[in-house]
């Protein structure tokens, strides 16, 4: 492993795209920009503004785009698509910036900061993913993603995953451990819009699917964290009802950088917290459960990686803000997931609830 796989193996702030100055690709009007500024959620929103959308909700934006594009309305569903192209080529031109060589010299102000950004000029995949790019969003953004990205002085493929609002949580239930037989275990994805659980069955080394997936609003306050993860972490362990488990394993993808194992209280988000809190949150989860319980934390964009590709692969998350994430390198295998589709039960069993994936 080289030197700079060794600087990233644990991404930090250092590793934020929100921060990347684009690019000139494509001309398309968002040269000297940041990132965050024009890749955003609340970016979309104002696009979509712009156009004469109006009434779409921020923490349901993908949910109400996509109803627009599908509307019997012609002028409405035009717009929808006019409007979710070009969040893709802003996409794009983010992809373009960062397969530019160079961009680690002009940007990278610190050693760490700039093997990042050179790490993006031997990436042989981009896959987007993300709560923006839920249903018929998806394609959409693709679409004008590849038209910019197109016009990197090195491009590459970039790609959709299956259900790409899903890829941390499906990303998190690719780590769990293979052994023979079945078992069922806990994921978790903490977003900054939403926290999302399920219970992920494996057989052996294969993901079968996931069920009870749940979704409910991220949390608002500080003070409101720990209890809002333990209770949805703790509904989410009750729906495992395995009589004969002697212990229960759960797995959270979170909107934070991980140190040491656990969310890194630097200041960039709201689950930082749960570094101290950890504990808590264990006897919260052993408690519903009645059994012993092993707790891990994978940054979210590690896990939508581990969803997506191979080990040479990146995946950008359009959300709240952009994430970004590696496919791990070294480790044990991940699970497999039958001819790349896993089918996927909602609480209800009878289909997504409403806006659930906004």
């Amino acid at each position: 492993m080289t030197e700079t796989s060794d600087r990233l193996r644990d991404l930090t702030g250092e590793a934020s795209l929100n921060h990347v100055v684009l690019g000139p690709a494509g001309s398309i009007g968002v040269e000297g920009r940041l990132a965050e500024d024009a890749c955003s959620r609340d970016a979309l929103h104002a696009l979509a503004a712009g156009l004469g959308l109006t009434g779409l909700r921020r923490d349901r934006l993908a949910d109400d785009l996509a109803r627009a594009a599908a509307s019997s309305d012609a002028d409405s569903a035009r717009s929808a698509a006019a409007v979710l192209h070009a969040f893709g080529t802003r996409l794009g031109a983010l992809i373009a910036t960062l397969r530019d060589p160079a961009t680690a010299a002009r940007q990278g102000s610190t050693p760490y900061r700039r093997d990042f950004l050179a790490r993006w000029t031997t990436v042989e995949r981009v896959w987007l993913a993300g709560g923006l790019l839920a249903g018929a969003c998806g394609p959409l953004v693709l679409e004008g993603a590849r038209a910019t990205a197109g016009l990197a002085p090195h491009p590459c493929p970039v790609a959709l995953p299956p259900r790409p609002e899903l890829a941390p949580l499906i990303g998190a239930a690719r780590h769990l451990p293979a052994s023979s037989g079945t078992e069922a275990a806990v994921v978790a994805d903490l977003g900054h819009t939403s926290i999302r659980t399920a219970v992920a069955e494996r057989h052996g080394r294969t993901l079968r699917r996931l069920r009870h997936l749940r979704a409910g609003p991220a949390p608002r306050l500080p003070g409101t964290v720990e209890s809002a993860v333990g209770a949805a972490l703790a509904e989410a362990v009750r729906d495992v009802a395995d009589p004969t488990a002697k212990r229960i394993r759960v797995i959270v993808s979170v909107a934070s950088f991980v140190r040491d194992g656990l969310p890194a209280d630097d200041g960039q988000g709201i689950y930082g917290c749960l570094a101290a809190g950890a504990p808590a949150l264990l006897r919260a989860i052993r408690d519903a459960a009645g059994v012993g319980a092993d707790l891990r934390f994978l940054h979210d964009g590690t896990a939508a990686a581990s969803a997506a590709g191979g080990t040479g692969d990146a995946v950008i998350t359009a959300g709240t803000w952009l994430g970004v994430g590696f496919a791990p390198m070294g480790g044990p295998p991940r699970l497999t997931v039958p001819r790349d589709r896993l089918p996927v039960a909602w609480a209800d069993e009878a289909g997504p609830p409403p806006d659930a994936l906004g």
